[in-house]
């Protein structure tokens, strides 16, 4: 495969140097444009083996979870982890209030910086689940985190996912009413 023409040239060089190749995204190869807006991230595997290793680039006006469950299921993954940095125009984070058993939503509206998002994939009524967590950086150097439920990228998201084959599952936990790892 050839290093996209789509990407930037310093994207193209650090892919090159690292050894990598990138294939054009779909939409380009079939002589669309590489600007059009749907959910799905750009993928690239790192590393095959037990563990398959995907680096996932997302960009302006994707939204992460949506596109996360999507990959998952387009390509069966039932287990995973996954970490990433970029930066948002807006989100939706959540703080769990152990007294009232729900999340309480904690509107970002303006532009941040991805300090570090962290998360893992298991399988919840046999569809794939992303539990993740974003550190954000404001505009004044102050920082925000939480639960994610949303992220609109601006201008881009970059995760590395470590998909496993073994798949782990979530169960409704009685005493928080929250789909909890059950291994």
């Amino acid at each position: 495969m050839a290093v996209s023409e789509s990407l930037s040239m310093t994207r193209r060089c650090f892919f090159t140097a690292a050894g990598l190749a990138v294939a054009a995204p779909a939409a380009v190869a079939a002589g669309g444009s590489s600007t059009e807006t749907n959910d799905a991230p750009e993928a690239v595997v790192l590393s095959e083996g037990e563990a398959k290793v995907y680096l996932l680039v997302f960009h302006t006006g994707q939204e992460v979870m949506k596109g996360l469950h999507a990959f998952a299921k387009q390509h069966g993954l039932v287990a995973g982890q996954l970490t990433g940095i970029g930066a948002i125009s807006h989100a939706v984070l959540g703080y769990f209030n152990p007294q009232k058993k729900a999340y309480e939503r904690i509107r970002i509206p303006e532009q941040t910086e991805v300090l570090a998002l962290t998360g893992n994939l298991a399988l919840y009524d046999n569809e794939p689940f992303f539990h993740a967590h974003r550190a954000l950086g404001l505009e004044n150097g102050s920082a925000r985190g939480g639960h994610l439920f949303e992220a609109y990228v601006r201008p881009t998201v970059e995760l590395i996912l470590t998909a496993f084959a073994h798949p782990v599952r979530r169960k409704i936990d009685a005493g928080t009413g929250l789909p909890l790892l059950a291994p």
